[in-house]
């Protein structure tokens, strides 16, 4: 990315924000509008312009009214996380940590994939990984958040989330979806050795 601050760093931020008042009225209050801007035009949300735009660097902005591939990213990864937080007391915000190459979204929707339901999800998986817009992406992922709730442990990296969302519409699509399809498939040694137990 050519931008010196990461779209991910402005997320993380956002999050660290809200994590740290996460129990409090107004932290509430974001996270619902949040969640109220959900499947409307950003210029249509006046309600969550502070919480974003105080914190967005100014060569992320749009001048000519439509917002920019950076903004579309932050705002959708941020609505995802009030999505999946609703209800909850403490952050699914999943920290990074160091030398995980498998952790993304692929990785975080493996939690749901029991030989009960293996093939029905890897079906939404695939659907949403596959898209061909940029909103159909967004439109499925918002589905697969809503399941991965149910979890009570299922936690997701929002701000790595926010920086495939970015290359996703910049022509990156194909790189995207390989490390999310290798994250969500890859069964780790540990996993492969309980799955021959239970057979």
């Amino acid at each position: 990315m050519s931008q010196q601050i990461k779209v991910s760093s402005v997320v993380s931020q956002i999050i660290g924000g809200l994590g740290e008042r996460l129990n409090t009225s107004g932290a509430k209050k974001d996270l619902a509008n949040l969640r109220k801007s959900i499947g409307k035009n950003l210029g249509e949300s006046a309600e969550i312009w502070s919480l974003i735009f105080e914190s967005i660097p100014e060569s992320y902005l749009s001048y000519n009214g439509v917002p920019t591939y950076e903004e579309n990213a932050i705002v959708h990864a941020l609505q995802l996380y009030a999505l999946h937080q609703q209800s909850k007391s403490t952050s699914v915000q999943l920290e990074r940590t160091e030398g995980s190459k498998f952790q993304n979204i692929g990785s975080s929707l493996r939690v749901l994939r029991t030989p009960d339901n293996k093939n029905a999800l890897d079906r939404r998986f695939n659907t949403m990984i596959t898209a061909s817009t940029y909103e159909e992406l967004i439109y499925h992922l918002g589905h697969l958040i809503r399941l991965l709730r149910r979890e009570e442990s299922a936690q997701v990296d929002y701000a790595m989330l926010s920086d495939d969302l970015f290359w996703f519409q910049v022509g990156k699509q194909e790189q995207v979806r390989l490390r999310w399809a290798q994250s969500y498939y890859y069964l780790e040694k540990t996993e492969k050795a309980e799955e021959s137990e239970n057979e």
